[in-house]
């Protein structure tokens, strides 16, 4: 029998854990590539695509049933960034879309996909070599590469947007918090009582780049988490 959407969609979601330092190694991911696969399915039923002519915006796990893509010529898949290899998997979903869909422009499909995944709705956990170390690393990380974040302390989300400086809701907050008037979502990381970890509401984009931290000792995802 041939593979399904779902297996194929699980086969792209492994593929997107490739780009993450030590995804493969247990000792540095520390969980496992279908607890992967489960968190950042997350990120494939967000919707955030622009279909043409449509009102409204499709998610990748949609679009691999529902449209077409022009085939990706990639000389070397393994040269591929993180965009690259979701549009080679719509290409390669073309089998499972209806004939008569529609086809994605590319150049908007990967303008949508660089965004998407800078959504943060991964919940990841990370044990950490050093605290104030890694506050200054993620610092100018986020500093680098425009992420907007958040650090919670004693349960409660800082004042003020780092963004564009409005005040941010108090307390408790849905999967993804978005500034009420930016309207951009933020990244928050919440350090972890008593031990040398963090908890993060992240994106993919937000993950690839703090796995790349040297502070970072391990890094899992949430489900079934072994204390850290």
């Amino acid at each position: 029998m041939g593979e399904s959407l779902d297996q194929h969609l699980d086969a792209v979601a492994r593929r997107m854990g490739g780009f993450l330092r030590g995804f493969d190694d247990p000792r540095l991911h520390v969980g496992s590539a279908d607890l992967f696969v489960k968190e950042f399915k997350i990120v494939m039923d967000c919707p955030a695509l622009h279909p043409p002519g449509g009102e409204r915006t499709i998610s990748y796990s949609e679009a691999a049933g529902s449209f077409r893509v022009s085939p990706i010529t990639t000389v070397h898949k393994e040269l591929e960034d993180p965009v690259s290899a979701m549009v080679r998997g719509l290409g390669e979903s073309s089998l499972f879309a209806a004939r008569e869909g529609k086809e994605l422009p590319l150049d908007k499909l990967r303008e949508d996909l660089a965004a998407l995944l800078r959504v943060p709705t991964l919940l990841f956990y990370f044990q950490i070599s050093d605290r104030t170390a890694f506050f200054t690393s993620l610092e100018q990380m986020a500093k680098k590469f425009d992420f907007p974040v958040v650090t919670e302390g004693g349960g409660s989300i800082p004042g003020h947007c780092p963004v564009c400086g409005s005040n941010l809701p108090p307390g408790p907050h849905r999967r993804i918090l978005r500034c009420g008037a930016c309207g951009r979502p933020l990244e928050i990381i919440r350090p972890l009582p008593l031990v040398s970890g963090i908890a993060a509401t992240v994106s993919y984009e937000m993950l690839r780049q703090m796995v790349a931290l040297d502070q970072v000792f391990s890094y899992q995802e949430e489900g079934n988490i072994r204390p850290l």
